[in-house]
């Protein structure tokens, strides 16, 4: 059995395998398969069925699959018309040579590309990396159809591409198209759309959006509620993908960075404001977040300002 790993939108490094378009048969069934990575199915036209385990999905134009890894699946053109689908295989990061593997030999059976006796055996144990802050559904009706035709149009181009640069593009393409699965499911709050609890989880995100600077936790925002703690905790992490801590953080930096980029208050003020009083707890939480501490933001804000004014000034001049 394979590990299952979880990873933030931060560690998200999109690795393209291999990407294509086929029309398949009308009629056609194709026999059950697995998989090793991610794949995304994206139906052009056409229509039939698709099985991931033990769970069966219609499928027409506009719809996109999303099938995991160790999975059994198998796929049914409907009779009336051939199907046309564009897919890309892909993994959500890296997972570093040894455990990378040919397309055209595993999936496509072309041998003598690097197959060798037992590989799916250690195919079956590589690692599942998935993302933390949203759950994607195996099956999508996207309600705007055509930039989902686009990026995966750009995604078979970038892949058939000679280039050196396709993999940066690739990387690119899969970033937007995360993007736009994202707002099809999250609303701006990072809540997911059609959570049984949406409204409840929105209202303590909007009560900590106004009074963040006060101490809030989860047992709070449960009695607001009416909940337990742990239930409050369990709907919370299920509709936005993070805990309740984990969300205060993002939202108290996120005003720090504001405040500092004023430079009207000092390190520690901007602490206090934001809900954090202990400077040396403050630095801590906004380097860990950050990845510098607040007074290096600062300061690269400041450069970064005296560079585009350095950049404008000298433009009048140089017209003289």
């Amino acid at each position: 059995m394979s590990e299952l790993l979880k990873i933030d939108y931060r560690a998200m490094s999109p690795y393209v395998r291999y990407v294509h378009e086929v029309e398949l048969p009308a009629g056609s069934r194709f026999p059950e398969r697995y998989i090793y990575d991610y794949e995304f199915i994206y139906v052009l036209k056409g229509s039939g069925t698709i099985r991931i385990e033990d769970r069966s999905y219609s499928m027409r134009g506009g719809d996109l699959l999303h099938i995991r890894p160790h999975l059994a699946n198998e796929m049914v053109v409907g009779e009336e018309a051939p199907m046309v689908c564009s897919a890309v295989h892909f993994d959500y990061v890296f997972l570093g040579e040894g455990m990378d593997f040919s397309p055209y030999s595993v999936y496509l059976g072309r041998k003598g590309e690097g197959t060798e006796s037992g590989e799916e055996s250690w195919l079956g144990h590589r690692p599942t990396v998935e993302l933390a802050e949203i759950e994607i559904p195996e099956k999508m009706q996207p309600s705007s159809v055509q930039p989902f035709f686009e990026i995966f149009r750009e995604l078979r181009l970038h892949f058939e591409d000679p280039r050196t640069d396709s993999r940066l593009w690739l990387k690119a393409c899969m970033l937007k198209l995360i993007g736009l699965i994202h707002r099809e499911l999250m609303t701006k709050e990072g809540v997911r759309i059609g959570h049984s609890h949406a409204d409840l989880v929105l209202e303590a995100i909007s009560y900590m959006e106004e009074s963040y600077p006060e101490p809030i936790g989860v047992g709070l925002l449960a009695k607001r509620a009416a909940l337990t703690p742990k239930y409050f905790g369990t709907i919370f992490r299920q509709a936005t993908g993070q805990s309740v801590a984990e969300y205060l953080l993002r939202l108290r930096m996120e005003e720090a960075k504001r405040l500092l980029r004023q430079r009207r208050f000092t390190v520690q003020e901007v602490g206090e404001k934001v809900g954090i009083g202990d400077l040396y707890y403050f630095s801590k939480l906004f380097k860990r977040v950050e990845g510098i501490s607040p007074k290096k933001y600062v300061d690269s804000v400041s450069w970064l300002e005296r560079i585009d004014t350095a950049a404008f000034g000298a433009e009048p001049s140089a017209k003289r």
